[in-house]
């Protein structure tokens, strides 16, 4: 008597769980952590210790800074700088981006230690990747993603 209307709220229930997953639309940027960098990538005059690391997030093709996370001073590898999720919207997935590791040196200009590490988010999307390294052999820069 009561099998049937329990079978078929439970075949109800279970046919609802089974929907198609939502399409993906968006990914952040959470948080950028340098694992590796090139210690000759700059000769300073001055010994100013360990570099003050920070990462600037560019538009590839108009070189327009989308994002630059703030300086860790002294750095000891490996570093973790935050993105405060920046976003990148699916109709820019197949917009090629470009990451560059700085040094921010009081004496001298800042200094690139990786210029240009390349970046698309249509690369990743088909395994929705949470983690993604970019490297130019000597500098080695992990994005943490989240996929929407």
């Amino acid at each position: 008597m009561y099998r049937v209307p329990l079978l078929l709220s439970a075949l109800v229930l279970f046919s609802a769980g089974c929907k198609d997953p939502e399409p993906i639309t968006r990914c952040v940027i959470d948080r950028a952590e340098v694992l590796e960098i090139d210690e000759d990538y700059f000769e300073d005059t001055i010994d100013e210790g360990a570099p003050d690391l920070f990462v600037e997030w560019r538009n590839a093709a108009t070189q327009s800074v989308l994002f630059t996370t703030g300086v860790v001073q002294e750095a000891q590898l490996p570093v973790n700088l935050d993105f405060v999720a920046a976003n990148i919207e699916e109709a820019d997935f197949g917009t090629a981006y470009e990451f560059t590791i700085f040094d921010a040196d009081v004496a001298t200009t800042q200094d690139f230690i990786a210029l240009g590490l390349p970046f698309k988010a249509s690369d990743h999307l088909d395994a929705e990747r949470t983690e993604v390294d970019i490297s130019d052999g000597a500098s080695t820069l992990r994005l943490h993603l989240i996929w929407y």
